[in-house]
């Protein structure tokens, strides 16, 4: 097989991916792979999946082989609540949910951290990016929820405060109806307790301050 061709279909992907590679060519042999790796062609992101050389990744494509990498999984707790400009601490590592086991992946592009939820609990996450680099992120409301239930240390008040949430965009981008039936959906009552706290920290932010006066 030609390099050429192989340029030429997989040009436009975010991350080539192995299987795709033999799904369109039944009968390539993956040592092209490593030649092209030498010749400096190609990249090695993990095994498996591969990115051109010259591809400037953009923060979407990073997205998606975050996705890609550790499937199924999408997006969530600090890299969503960030991501959504809910916390404002910038986040180096990608973190993600999944149904299968906690992991950690570290690439030549990025870390990415997965963290395990029970299946009922895999939902919540919606498509963004541009074509051809589309990746599945948790929705505010889930994200929020994932990140509460999955951080134990996490329990009171002054927990919740130093999360500097950004009550302003909290209001703006946060579905209530949609955050209680997604909460029913954990039926956790250690849950229910935080985002009782979160919500009334938020509805009564300047009773708060004025307290602290």
């Amino acid at each position: 097989m030609k390099y050429i061709d192989f340029l030429n279909k997989f040009k436009d992907s975010g991350i080539i991916d192995l299987s795709n590679i033999r799904t369109i060519f039944p009968d390539f042999n993956s040592r092209r792979l490593y030649e092209w790796q030498k010749s400096g062609k190609i990249k090695k992101v993990s095994n498996g999946y591969y990115i051109f050389a010259d591809k400037k990744l953009l923060e979407n494509d990073v997205n998606l082989i975050a996705n890609k990498l550790y499937e199924p999984s999408y997006l969530s707790l600090e890299y969503a609540l960030n991501y959504y400009s809910l916390i404002p601490e910038a986040v180096f590592v990608k973190t993600s949910i999944s149904p299968k086991k906690t992991t950690k992946r570290e690439t030549a592009v990025g870390n990415f951290s997965y963290r395990s939820v029970k299946e009922n609990l895999f939902f919540g996450y919606t498509l963004k990016g541009e074509e051809n680099s589309r990746f599945k992120i948790a929705e505010p409301e889930k994200a929020l929820l994932d990140f509460l239930y999955l951080r134990a240390d996490i329990k009171n008040l002054a927990d919740i405060e130093s999360l500097r949430i950004n009550k302003e965009r909290y209001r703006e981008i946060i579905n209530e109806e949609k955050l209680n039936t997604y909460l029913k959906q954990f039926d956790s009552k250690t849950l229910n307790k935080k985002i009782e706290i979160l919500k009334d920290y938020i509805l009564n932010f300047k009773e708060y301050i004025e307290q602290k006066l």
